[in-house]
């Protein structure tokens, strides 16, 4: 009886050891899947800052996807998701960086008006 009871318990264990791996494996993609989607959704609202969370969240995502075993579809899903952070963050450094040189070039032009100067 005892052996039963304690072979049962152990393909338990076995049972829910894979179960917790396949939603830990699975969640890492759904993480990239929701970074891509966030910096698609908000990066043109993200400051310095949020890029600089944004880039170490990819990285760790990355780290934490090499610690298991994907079948090439998720492989290949993977990375089409890094692929599209990426592009987002690209256009989003790119976008923030001409608003920037933007805002600074009106403040200049304000300044200018200000002082009576012409341009």
């Amino acid at each position: 009886m005892k052996t039963k009871i304690l072979a049962t318990l152990l393909m338990a264990l076995i049972c829910m050891t894979s179960f917790t791996s396949c939603v830990t494996k699975q969640g890492a993609i759904n993480q990239m899947q929701y970074l891509a989607d966030d910096m698609r959704d908000n990066g043109a609202y993200y400051t310095v800052d949020d890029w600089k969370d944004a880039g170490k969240k990819f990285v760790s995502l990355r780290d934490k996807m090499r610690k298991y075993k994907y079948t090439p579809a998720e492989r290949k899903q993977i990375g089409e998701l890094e692929g599209q952070c990426a592009k987002y963050m690209v256009q989003g450094i790119k976008n923030g960086a001409v608003n920037t040189i933007m805002g600074v070039g009106n403040e200049i032009k304000g300044i200018l008006d200000g002082l009576g100067i012409s341009y």
